[in-house]
């Protein structure tokens, strides 16, 4: 797991020496979701920037349910309702899913600290609880996690993701680049690329580069407290070797989509 460590430190001092293209001041508050497959998100709220504290409630149906470039749920889709809760610089997000077609749930209870390092980097620091049931079997899992985000311009980032299992005791790592287009003020599109990095997360999968994946994000202000959203995206399998790791066999290039609405409290 040293190196994959090695690899996040050598991109986040990357990321901070860079120079950006322009100042981006830190105009609006930037809140935190649950998004594609359970991962949190940053999204810039600037209704309810003056608020200490907003909720929204946050559903959402994908065609399939994919994490670590696997197709964890083969045969059905994912449907998930989240919460979230943001005050200050603090979240608490409870995230409830269930199969469409298998017998599974998930339940994840997120808490997040954000800290902003400097105008252009924020750090976001969390720790998830997570119990899931498939066909009867329940387990459970703890997990810390590191998010660095780097705003080289204001439509322009650079991520870098870390989660670790305490149970597994293994990593995965996210790097990825995104850009925005707002086409006006209520519709943006959002283009994503992401490579991940296994360190002993999948336990019984390779280590090393997973998959690299890409995604397209475009939300709509239909009301003031409520956003349309939907997503595609292509997830390319790399060094897959089901013969040798069991946990390859899901491991799949494929393409899949969401639709979601953000219901934002007053």
């Amino acid at each position: 797991m040293n190196t994959y460590l090695k690899i996040f430190q050598l991109i986040s001092v990357m990321t901070l020496a860079l120079v950006p293209s322009k100042s981006v001041a830190n105009e609006s508050l930037q809140e935190l979701e649950v998004g594609v497959g359970g991962n949190i998100k940053s999204v810039a709220s600037t209704d309810y920037a003056d608020e200490k504290l907003n909720i929204h409630i946050h559903p959402l149906w994908e065609s399939h349910y994919v994490t670590e470039g696997r197709d964890n749920l083969p045969n059905s889709a994912l449907a998930s309702i989240a919460s979230e809760i943001n005050y200050n610089a603090f979240t608490f997000i409870p995230w409830l899913a269930t199969g469409t077609d298998t017998d599974y749930d998930e339940l994840n209870l997120n808490a997040i600290y954000t800290a902003q390092l400097a105008e252009q980097v924020t750090l976001y620091a969390g720790y998830t609880h997570i119990k899931a049931r498939e066909e009867g079997v329940n387990s459970t899992d703890n997990e810390l996690s590191l998010d660095i985000n780097y705003a080289y311009s204001q439509d322009f980032h650079v991520l870098a993701s870390i989660y670790h299992s305490l149970s597994l005791s293994g990593s995965f790592i996210d790097l990825a680049i995104k850009k925005e287009y707002a086409f006006n003020d209520l519709m943006l599109l959002e283009l994503q690329t992401t490579a991940g990095f296994n360190s002993g997360y999948v336990s019984d999968g390779h280590n090393g580069l997973n998959n690299v994946k890409l995604a397209a994000n475009l939300s709509y202000q239909l009301l003031d407290n409520v956003m349309l959203s939907g997503y595609a995206s292509y997830s390319v399998a790399i060094n897959k070797d089901a013969a040798q790791y069991s946990g390859d066999e899901n491991l799949r290039s494929l393409f899949w989509a969401g639709l979601g609405v953000s219901y934002q409290f007053n």
